[in-house]
């Protein structure tokens, strides 16, 4: 059975807490170390793509594992994080972590971004990630240009330059991101073996969610939805069981689907912890 139920942090702060205490008693280097020397971001190349289908460039951050140099026969799993410009350094840290508890094999991480956080000159999230237009926010609603983009020109563009395995695509994404992955999950499951959507944006989307899913047939592409409790409740809050109902019903097949509301976590604050509970899930084989 898929549910919803709401998670204890203790563990998550237990953990934070031990290392924030490491960081502050371990000594501190004084050395210069420039971003693209950072271990958890060795690697990183970054490209900038035109894309046919927006009709706008994109900034993709891509991470290779350490192991594909000694490995150069072996492929990788891949990760698209949606919002790249902050998401992928996140992202490379929670994946270089969870790799050492076993949690998740060596990945590739692609963040998928614009080379800005400037909402007002260039970063064009709130065209992309909606699936649908907002009165209030002009230029919005091109999330079927966004999605065509990615799985026909960044998967095509990766898969060439990179050694990834196609079949273990991931998705991230997180609030307008997060819904654009629910989108994804509704209309093509089959482009990811699994997709995180933290914090999704629902006020208003499930009647289009369900009017542009593709089958009715249960889907086998994992979800993980995650959602704070001081969230906006109309926004992100209130139809979280409604959406719980239709992936119990008609969407997913048993035991795909966890969603959990984390106690004390607002809007902002909800991104680390959707990485990082998120992923193991996904990426968590049927026992």
């Amino acid at each position: 059975m898929n549910r919803i139920h709401l998670q204890s942090t203790r563990g998550y702060w237990y953990w934070t807490l031990a290392w924030m205490v490491a960081s502050i008693v371990a000594p501190q280097a004084r050395a210069e170390v420039s971003s693209s020397e950072l271990p958890v971001l060795t690697g990183t190349d970054i490209h900038t793509i035109q894309s046919d289908s927006v009709g706008d460039a994109f900034t993709l951050y891509v991470r290779v594992p350490p192991e594909a140099a000694s490995e150069p026969e072996r492929k990788f799993p891949v990760i698209y994080a949606l919002d790249g410009d902050h998401t992928f350094p996140m992202m490379a840290s929670a994946a270089t972590q969870l790799s050492w508890s076993g949690a998740l094999p060596p990945v590739i991480i692609v963040g998928i971004g614009y080379g800005t956080l400037d909402l007002e000159n260039g970063n064009h999230r709130s065209r992309d990630l909606s699936p649908q237009p907002y009165r209030e926010v002009p230029g919005s609603g091109g999330g079927a240009k966004f999605h065509a983009f990615l799985t026909e020109e960044a998967f095509a563009f990766i898969e060439k330059k990179y050694p990834v395995y196609p079949e273990q695509r991931y998705l991230f994404g997180h609030s307008l991101g997060g819904l654009f992955a629910l989108y994804t999950y509704a209309k093509s499951p089959e482009y990811f073996k699994g997709i995180v959507a933290g914090s999704p944006y629902l006020n208003g989307q499930l009647d289009f969610l369900t009017e542009v899913a593709t089958t009715t047939q249960s889907r086998t592409c994992k979800l993980f939805i995650a959602t704070g409790d001081q969230e906006d409740a109309a926004s992100f809050i209130d139809d979280l069981k409604p959406l719980r109902e239709k992936l119990d019903s008609a969407w997913a097949a048993d035991g795909t689907v966890e969603m959990v509301l984390l106690p004390g976590f607002d809007h902002f604050t909800m991104v680390a912890p959707s990485i990082s509970m998120g992923l193991p899930f996904v990426f968590k084989e049927a026992e």
